[in-house]
């Protein structure tokens, strides 16, 4: 691995990153790699606020997966790679190599994202307006990016409208706030039984705020979990769990 091309940070297990198991949730998994990403950014010069403040375009993330063979432990220190892994005109990847604090392996991850412009919610040129394409690192890591997930199935477990909270600086559902509201919609019990082995996450539809949305998880014959957060218009976003 290019050396120069790969950024990495150090996280520390919070007490609100527990659930009541003791457990590292899933939400503070996501949040830690995302933050990665977003500090990475930052560091060579392409952070989303400094794309919308030179010119009102932003990241957003489009697909997001990650495995892990261990959940951080309550206190520990773990430290986190990312990398770039491709880029062209509508897409970039970025990679991530999470290890504990005796520097094992105890996961990858992997995203792909897109910017859109701001005043028009298209998509826009991402090496036109980055630099990106200069910090590329093809190395690749052992999980795919999710393709096509089924549609979740069933009644609506949760309901809810998008407010305040869930709003982030794109002005649209921050993207933690999908996994919280499909995690909220399990019973409490199923979640503190079960460890997660692959955590996979498609967001196909901005939702703003006021917005109304239904929230469905349907249980496979293969032991996995299908998840959806949904509208009047269609899914806004799919994810699945893979238990271990």
């Amino acid at each position: 691995m290019d050396k120069s091309l790969t950024n990495t940070y150090s996280y520390t297990v919070l007490p609100e990153d527990l659930d009541g198991r003791r457990h590292f949730r899933a939400v503070a998994l996501e949040r830690m790699l995302l933050n990665v990403a977003y500090n990475a950014a930052n560091d060579r010069g392409f952070g989303a606020l400094k794309l919308i403040d030179s010119g009102s375009v932003s990241w957003v993330l489009l697909k997001f997966a990650v495995e892990m063979e261990t959940m951080p432990a309550e206190e520990e220190t773990v430290s986190i790679e990312t990398w770039v892994g491709s880029v062209n005109r509508m897409l970039t990847t970025r990679n991530f190599v999470v290890r504990n604090s005796a520097r094992e392996i105890i996961g990858f991850a992997t995203s792909e994202w897109t910017i859109i412009n701001l005043a028009t919610r298209r998509p826009v040129n991402i090496t036109a307006d980055t630099t990106i394409a200069g910090v590329v690192n093809p190395e690749t890591v052992p999980v795919a990016l999710p393709g096509k997930l089924p549609e979740a199935g069933g009644k609506a477990s949760r309901n809810l409208t998008v407010s305040y909270s869930d709003i982030d600086y794109n002005g649209h559902t921050n993207s933690m706030q999908y996994l919280q509201w499909m995690l909220d919609s399990c019973p409490v019990e199923m979640l503190y039984e079960r460890e997660i082995s692959r955590l996979e996450i498609i967001y196909i539809k901005e939702v703003l705020y006021g917005e109304p949305v239904s929230v469905h998880f349907e249980e496979m014959e293969d032991g996995s979990t299908l998840f959806a957060a949904r509208g009047a218009q269609g899914d806004f976003a799919r994810a699945r769990i893979v238990w271990k």
